[in-house]
């Protein structure tokens, strides 16, 4: 009786250990989006084989929103990236539309990409904003980037081989401005607008996150542009949406270029 007890205990501890050993390979505080969900969201990555930069997500059949500070010359996005198979789609130059680019006050950017095999990808509906968030609203974002930190619990970059979602909290954004001073090159000291942050226990987000998109009932009201070095213990920031003068900014963009939103 008491070996087998000794043994229950033993076989107890190894699940207990396998368990935390699983947490620490997902995004932190997240897990695996499953097949359904996500399908919208784009990688965005440069031609090297490190090439990795950020998310975003498909508002139209050939438009990415994201950030804007996640612009590179050599940019292709990679669609469908949820299933087994990525499909790899070349971004049209010419419809690069930054809001506000040079001075990153509105850190928001659209993508027109061109496909070549003229498949029709998921694409997420923008919210209709008829309610605000508010403090206490639970979101979903989602990414690729690394899965833990680094030494002394630093964020680090990496990349996830499978798309990781995580839930957080909307709370106040008394967290910004150290933000802005772990990253003085990225984020001058400028006035910043229509951001909104969120922070759960235990969830995070790391570098390349940056442009993937902030949900609410389903519908695209964010996309995630900034978070702090160590990890789990600042509110991260995303780009506010619902603000008029962002979503009058997206539907001129893609209706100058023949794209009817709304």
């Amino acid at each position: 009786m008491g070996a087998m007890m000794g043994l229950l205990l033993l076989l107890l501890a190894g699940v207990a250990a396998g368990s935390v050993v699983d947490l620490q390979k997902r995004i932190i505080g997240g897990a695996d989006c499953s097949p359904s969900e996500r399908q919208y969201h784009v990688q965005l990555r440069r031609s090297d084989p490190d090439g990795f930069v950020c998310g975003g997500s498909l508002i139209g059949s050939n438009w990415v929103l994201t950030a804007a500070h996640c612009w590179e010359p050599t940019l292709y996005a990679v669609v469908n990236v949820n299933p087994t198979k990525r499909t790899p789609v070349a971004v049209t130059p010419y419809w690069i539309s930054c809001l506000d680019f040079q001075q990153r006050r509105h850190d928001l950017m659209l993508l027109k990409i061109y496909n070549p095999t003229n498949i029709q990808y998921p694409s997420i509906a923008l919210s209709k904003c008829n309610t605000p968030l508010k403090v206490g609203d639970e979101v979903q974002m989602a990414g690729h980037a690394a899965t833990k930190p680094g030494p002394r619990n630093v964020k680090v970059n990496g990349e996830s081989k499978t798309l990781q979602c995580a839930k957080l909290n909307v709370v106040n954004c008394n967290t910004r401005t150290n933000h802005l001073m772990n990253f003085p090159n990225v984020y001058p000291p400028v006035s910043y607008q229509k951001q909104l942050c969120y922070q759960s226990p235990g969830v995070d987000t790391c570098p390349g996150d940056s442009g993937g998109g902030v949900v609410f009932n389903g519908k695209l009201i964010g996309v995630h542009v900034m978070g702090g070095k160590i990890a789990c213990t600042q509110a991260d920031v995303f780009m506010n949406i619902c603000e008029k003068v962002y979503k009058d900014w997206i539907k001129h963009t893609m209706n100058a270029a023949g794209t009817k939103l709304g």
